[in-house]
């Protein structure tokens, strides 16, 4: 099945902003108009078991990204009347920032184990001919209570860490500039070794641009103003190491909240982690996992339900297989799956049932 996006053509208008510190706050950048896009059901974006992202009927992890039509967005910084990069990506008029990072809320505690980082960029550009070890460095961060800067008494304060923020580095991975997908695609990378954030903790999927070649400029997407509801989980981090919260960071003088977003970077959970809630009535697992040359799929139907399948995707977002079932009772079934004749790789199984989707991942080694 073909990826399908509807991509609205875009027009950039920049806002003049004169030059100040990063310890400043600097007024609200941007403007390009909102991404629209048909959702395709293959992709991974629709998996529950990756934190902000798809519907996650138990509130396990927040925010959740708006991924409804018209509120994906690519946000641009000026300086003038030229376009200088993305406010969260590289850029020249931001120069002083190295990082950003989305935090996620650990609502129900538990211990949690990331096999990778799924990401959306919406541009990509090389001006002056990549480096083939070109990159962008994706970390999984513990968050704790007192680590950014964020408003104090009604005013932007740099001095003083009084907000949740990324703190210990728990683990990092690398995407290739070459790897990156721009514009309709998503990009993934895995840990060699997953990490796990226990149940004490919130966490934050963190993108480094430190490592890119000069004239590589890559910016990731994020929802619109106001979809983050104030959480004020989404962070910039300075060259001198501090990270600010980016929603005052980007409102100007008044400090007045006037970004308030969601960054496109998500966790993918891993089958370790011990998240086993119905979603929208159904359960999902395999064993063997990592498979060699056969994984069952096991899936469990809360109630009585209609127009029942269950796909296979490659790490591509193509489909490998589609067995349709029409009407199930309620409870548990299995089917086996060959997997000897695939890569190694990272798959995704999705099981589709009363017009809802569930998605998760298996891993194949040899």
């Amino acid at each position: 099945m073909k990826k399908v996006f509807a991509l609205m053509s875009f027009l950039v208008m920049l806002l003049g902003v004169s030059a100040q510190s990063f310890e400043s706050p600097q007024q609200f950048i941007s403007v390009t108009s909102p991404w629209g896009h048909t959702a395709n059901s293959v992709r991974a974006i629709g998996m529950v078991d990756t934190t902000g992202i798809g519907v996650d009927t138990s509130f396990n992890f927040f925010p959740v990204f708006n991924l409804l039509p018209g509120h994906p967005c690519l946000y641009t910084f000026g300086l003038g009347t030229s376009l200088t990069g993305y406010l969260y990506g590289n850029n020249g008029s931001l120069n002083n920032f190295t990082e950003v990072a989305q935090g996620y809320k650990n609502a129900n505690h538990y211990d949690i184990c990331i096999s990778g980082v799924l990401c959306w960029f919406g541009a990509k550009q090389s001006d002056l001919g990549s480096s083939p070890t070109s990159k962008v460095v994706l970390k999984v961060y513990d968050m704790d209570t007192t680590v950014a800067y964020n408003v104090v008494a009604g005013a932007f304060n740099a001095t003083l860490k009084n907000w949740p923020g990324p703190s210990i580095l728990k683990d990092s991975t690398d995407l290739l500039f070459s790897n990156i997908s721009d514009s309709i695609n998503y990009s993934y990378a895995s840990f060699a070794t997953p990490p796990w954030i226990w149940s004490v903790s919130d966490f934050a999927i963190g993108c480094d641009f430190t490592h890119l070649a000069a004239g590589d400029t890559v910016g990731l997407m994020s929802d619109k103003k106001n979809d983050a509801f104030n959480l004020d989980y989404a962070f910039h981090k300075a060259g001198n190491g501090k990270w600010l919260v980016s929603d005052e960071t980007f409102s100007g003088a008044t400090a007045n909240g006037e970004l308030d977003n969601d960054i496109a970077l998500w966790a993918v959970l891993s089958p370790g982690t011990g998240v086993q809630e119905y979603y929208n009535g159904m359960k999902l697992s395999t064993y063997p996992n990592p498979s060699v040359d056969q994984v069952t799929i096991e899936y469990s139907l809360e109630k009585n339900s209609k127009n029942v399948s269950l796909w296979v995707i490659d790490p591509t977002g193509k489909k490998l297989m589609e067995q349709n079932y029409g009407e199930q009772s309620s409870g548990v079934y299995s089917v086996n799956i060959q997997t000897n004749q695939l890569s190694a790789g990272n798959y995704f199984y999705q099981l589709r049932a009363n017009g809802q989707i569930f998605t998760k991942q298996f891993i194949v080694s040899k």
